[in-house]
């Protein structure tokens, strides 16, 4: 393991840690766990992932967005963002905000800058943008499940009372 490889685990351990304080116990190790998962997708060489994967499914993967303006790396990079965009604003009502929104963008844009410090990882502009945009519409998502559960709350309480 090299500096850069331990500087990494460092901040990926210390931002998935960040990003679970605060939040109910359960929730909290999801978020954590989630954290880790997308730092791994992001930061282990691509040979290892496709190896933990198996190649027939990564072919499989390439077979079912043949007919997307997408390749699968894109779509992950989509998928993984949407996710946490997705359980931040659910799990952390301290930053329903617009400091939420700014944090998801700011995460997917270090997450991509950060792979200068791996070997065989290059940042690129178009895979922090799918970041910011799969975190966006994972918040936006978020809130939309949040709109509908504060309505269906307000009309139980208004039949029961």
């Amino acid at each position: 393991m090299t500096g850069a490889d331990l500087l990494l685990a460092v901040l990926a351990l210390g931002v998935a840690i960040l990003l679970g304080r605060g939040s109910h116990p359960l929730v909290a190790a999801l978020l954590v766990a989630s954290a880790l998962a997308v730092s791994a997708v992001l930061f282990l060489p691509t040979a290892m992932l496709a190896g933990l994967v198996g190649m027939e499914r990564v072919h499989g993967w390439y077979d079912l967005t043949r007919a997307t303006p997408l390749d699968p790396p894109e779509w992950v990079h989509l998928i993984v963002f949407g996710w946490l965009g997705f359980l931040l604003w659910l799990a952390r009502r301290d930053i329903r905000n617009w400091r939420g929104v700014a944090l998801v963008a700011a995460l997917g844009v270090a997450a991509e800058l950060s792979q200068w410090l791996t070997d065989g990882r290059q940042p690129k502009v178009e895979d922090a943008a799918l970041n910011v945009l799969g975190g966006l519409v994972g918040v936006l998502l978020g809130s939309v499940c949040c709109v509908v559960a504060a309505r269906a709350r307000r009309a139980s309480e208004g039949k029961g009372g």
